[in-house]
């Protein structure tokens, strides 16, 4: 959020300031999520340090920032309670955020899901090395959170950094994988390469001419070699725009569950792509079907990052089953609804 739309901070009383929602949020972004000094803030505020001090004590005063310590007990309860389902789930890892219990009235809890996608962050951040290869899929409301906490704590040059998965729509949008590893390689002074070529086409002639296109070949290969792939998922028909009516009767008798890239899974895990007879689309960028081979004989590290919100559990537990997926970042109530059986 910026602080363009009123008057220069200069120009207005302290008193004013402080009671200024807007000044408020925007001096709690600068300091909490961008990290930036109180006496930078100040300066770039046109007010003193002293300001600044006090705004962010009004931002916690009001409610505009929640800082939360886990008692010792609690994360105890979170460390053991991961084991226990990482093994239960048959994961590498499983990491878990405080989750908050879910109705169907409220079936998101957005601060969670921040928490997931700051969790998400610190851990691709620890996990990375100058030698590696990562490929990160888009979507707005978990990839795009992640890009927004990550703070690198080291420069990675070598580091290659592609997308999953190239255009869906001829205009970009915030939730592009494309985006989403050029800010992230960005991050860490890494190596990028764009897919500059649709995700999405008609036949399978087009998908073998897009894939064989020069600008793409290159990009293809890399990503087949990534050994760490991070992943949100979506519900099945989450961008109905792109099925015919008759296309999502006909996929809805497979019992859909999952949408990864465009690779619908049913409830039991198998891909619903290469069921159909006439595949209602062809994909011309990372096989999500084959993530289980290159678990299995590659070692490949594939982190699934969702959570917070009841739409995404049965989806969850379909990519489980695919084994398209060995390490989960979620909270511990979406964790523990897995292990119960569907409804």
């Amino acid at each position: 959020m910026m602080f363009t739309d009123s008057p220069t901070p200069q120009n207005i009383s302290e008193g004013k300031l402080l009671s200024d929602d807007r000044f408020l949020r925007e001096v709690a972004h600068l300091y909490y999520d961008e990290g930036q000094t109180q006496e930078n803030i100040a300066e770039a505020q046109y007010c003193s340090r002293q300001t600044i001090s006090k705004a962010l004590q009004r931002a916690r005063d009001r409610g505009i920032v929640r800082i939360s310590v886990i008692p010792e007990q609690r994360t105890g309860y979170l460390r053991n309670l991961a084991r226990d389902l990482r093994l239960r789930l048959g994961l590498e890892d499983l990491i878990l955020v405080p989750g908050r219990n879910m109705d169907e009235e409220q079936s998101s809890a957005s601060d969670v899901l921040d928490d997931i996608a700051g969790t998400a962050a610190d851990y691709l951040d620890q996990l990375l090395t100058d030698e590696d290869i990562l490929a990160v899929s888009g979507g707005k409301d978990t990839m795009r959170q992640v890009v927004r906490y990550l703070k690198p704590t080291k420069l990675l040059p070598h580091l290659r950094i592609v997308p999953t998965i190239g255009f869906v729509r001829p205009q970009t949008s915030v939730g592009d994988a494309n985006l989403t590893s050029f800010d992230i390689a960005t991050a860490y002074g890494a190596k990028h390469n764009w897919l500059p070529i649709p995700a999405i086409v008609e036949s399978e002639e087009q998908c073998e001419q897009a894939r064989a296109l020069p600008i793409a070949r290159d990009v293809l290969k890399i990503m087949e070699d990534a050994n760490i792939i991070m992943t949100g998922l979506w519900p099945p028909f989450a961008q109905k725009a792109i099925f015919t009516q008759q296309k999502i009767e006909e996929i809805t008798t497979y019992n859909p569950a999952v949408d990864i890239n465009h690779w619908i899974f049913d409830n039991v895990g198998a891909c619903i792509n290469d069921r159909l007879e006439s595949p209602p689309y062809y994909l011309t960028g990372l096989e999500i079907p084959r993530l289980k081979e290159k678990i299995q004989q590659n070692h490949a590290r594939v982190i699934l990052v969702a959570g917070a919100n009841l739409k995404y559990i049965p989806a969850i537990r379909a990519a489980l089953k695919a084994g398209i997926a060995n390490i989960l970042i979620t909270d511990h109530v979406t964790a523990e609804t897995l292990l119960k059986k569907p409804e």
